[in-house]
């Protein structure tokens, strides 16, 4: 029996559905990782791409795009903010007023210099939102590489509380790391937006956990225990959780997990991506052979990309996934 995710957790969040609407950078393809969140933040106008139609991800945040971002996100009055001193901004910089005014509201911490060409960190980034979007804590998270007598400690831990960030799978934080805008976009859009953090899907007894947005709680179904020879192969596959064009949910995607013994004589040549070999299993995905709109003729609808937008998602997730 298929099931919904919001069986799984308490609350089903409602996802609007404007997440997918295209930003159409030229660098951001359609299933790169971080689209769904730089889509939202060019939408809401809080980030823009470049003169070229590239957003370039990849490239390192300043601490004054990081200001100007952050008071965009948070639509700041930008009018008659002291100044901030910062000896190397100029009031006649186009940023100044954003600057002013974050500085103004306590979420960058005042100094001689702002630095404001040099990239932004995590552990600033985790001060500006923790600062900006007034988040609390009170389980006081920890990682290996912030120990709670390091100064950004309470702001990592109020991120890891609030579900805005996870860390990384070794247990670290890396609070001295850049952020490139791609990194910063995602961390953005969990803080304006719930419906970017995320929730863990586990199976216990085959020891994996993957990540996935909250907006899927309502937009995907799953069974589990499924596939061929049921008693050795364990099976989990999705399903977009709408049939409005189809008259039935469309898989959205599966993972596989296969015993080493039935490998190499049954699956070693399936069409399957090979995502990790742990505990004499093989850990795989499958995704989607084939459009299963295109006979319907709907594929510009909103269905359609909504439909894809999960596909792909649900893919980075499967790709990604913990296994331990």
């Amino acid at each position: 029996m298929k099931r919904l995710f919001s069986l799984l957790l308490v609350c089903c969040l409602t996802f609007t559905g404007t997440t997918f609407a295209s930003a159409a950078f030229k660098d951001v393809s359609r299933d790169y990782w971080a689209k769904d969140e730089i889509t939202y933040l060019t939408d809401k106008k809080v980030i823009n791409g470049f003169y070229d139609n590239s957003f370039r991800p990849q490239a390192p945040v300043t601490r004054l795009q990081a200001m100007i971002l952050m008071a965009r996100a948070l639509n700041l009055d930008l009018s008659n903010r002291p100044n901030p001193g910062f000896k190397d901004l100029s009031t006649m910089n186009s940023g100044y007023k954003y600057a002013a005014a974050i500085v103004d509201e306590g979420i960058f911490p005042k100094s001689a210099y702002l630095k404001p060409n040099e990239p932004m960190t995590r552990e600033l980034m985790a001060r500006m939102l923790t600062s900006g979007f007034k988040l609390k804590s009170t389980k006081k998270t920890s990682f290996k590489d912030v120990p709670p007598s390091y100064w950004a400690y309470p702001y990592i831990s109020a991120l890891a509380e609030n579900n805005i960030t996870l860390g990384y799978p070794d247990g670290t934080f890396k609070p001295s790391t850049t952020l490139t805008r791609a990194q910063f976009s995602v961390f953005l859009a969990k803080a304006l937006n719930d419906n970017f953090k995320t929730f863990t899907f586990s199976n216990e007894k085959y020891h994996f956990k993957l990540e996935l947005p909250n907006y899927m709680k309502s937009q995907v179904v799953f069974d589990d225990g499924l596939g061929i020879n049921e008693d050795k192969v364990f099976s989990v596959n999705f399903y977009y959780n709408n049939d409005t064009h189809l008259g039935y949910t469309p898989f959205a995607g599966s993972i596989h997990i296969i015993p080493a013994s039935l490998w190499k004589n049954f699956f070693e040549d399936a069409p399957y991506y090979l995502i990790k070999k742990i505990n004499n299993y093989y850990y795989c995905y499958q995704g989607q052979s084939e459009d299963p709109y295109y006979e319907v003729g709907k594929q510009g609808s909103r269905e359609v990309k909504t439909y894809m937008g999960i596909h792909d998602r649900l893919e980075y997730a499967i790709k990604h996934m913990k296994i331990n």
